[in-house]
């Protein structure tokens, strides 16, 4: 009877070292975390559609002179001159600490069915002095005129995960449109219609990403889209 008892905690230990012994050699089955994302979206779009515009001995100036310069990040900037014209700025940005990280964004331009009349009109779109000693991503859209459409996108990804993406898309139509430039007056006095788009001494001393539309007359489209991904 005493050798019995005796042995009894000796068997309960080599039980549990057995069964400590058991556990770890098994599979750990400890649920992996689901994978992380961030993601910033922007979609948009311009139409321009069924206009009727008669100008006559009409000026539209549109200017953007000394401006923009020693700045810094993200900047856009429209300015628009005239009849039914359209200027836009969309930025997506996504930054954070998640496994993906993603930007988009989506611009579309539809310029149809629009019929101007011009008659010793005037237009003058400028881009000066500007822009300059700037770092980062730098737009501007200066337009002139009638049915004219300036588009800016950007899309910045930014994290410490393992992958990222930006993407932008694009689109543009311009069909069906009527356009007629008439000069008024007679003989001497003649007075034609006059289109003048300039840039002048802009985007100087400037790093990152610089773009620019400068649109002067009727039925002009331009777009600029910019895609960063980093991770």
């Amino acid at each position: 009877m005493k050798t019995t008892m005796a042995l009894k905690p000796l068997a309960f230990a080599l039980a549990a070292l057995m069964a400590v012994a058991a556990q770890a050699g098994q599979p750990n089955h400890h649920p992996q975390p689901a994978p992380t994302t961030a993601s910033a979206t922007t979609l948009d779009g311009q139409t321009n559609h069924g206009n009727v515009v008669t100008n006559e001995k009409t000026k539209n100036n549109a200017s953007a002179n000394d401006s923009y310069n020693n700045i810094s990040g993200v900047a856009n900037g429209n300015v628009l001159s005239g009849d039914n014209n359209q200027g836009k700025n969309d930025v997506a940005i996504v930054s954070g600490d998640a496994d993906f990280v993603f930007a988009s964004a989506g611009a579309a331009q539809s310029n149809t069915g629009n019929k101007v009349l011009n008659s010793a009109t005037k237009n003058n779109a400028s881009l000066n002095d500007s822009g300059n000693h700037a770092s980062g991503i730098i737009q501007l859209n200066s337009e002139a005129g009638t049915s004219n459409q300036g588009s800016s996108s950007v899309a910045l990804a930014s994290g410490n995960g393992s992958s990222g993406a930006a993407t932008v898309t694009g689109v543009q139509d311009v069909s069906g449109n009527l356009t007629l430039n008439l000069s008024s007056g007679h003989g001497w006095s003649t007075k034609p219609v006059v289109n003048n788009a300039s840039v002048n001494n802009s985007m100087n001393f400037s790093s990152g990403i610089s773009n620019s539309n400068v649109l002067s007359g009727s039925g002009n489209q331009g777009q600029n889209n910019v895609a960063v991904t980093r991770f």
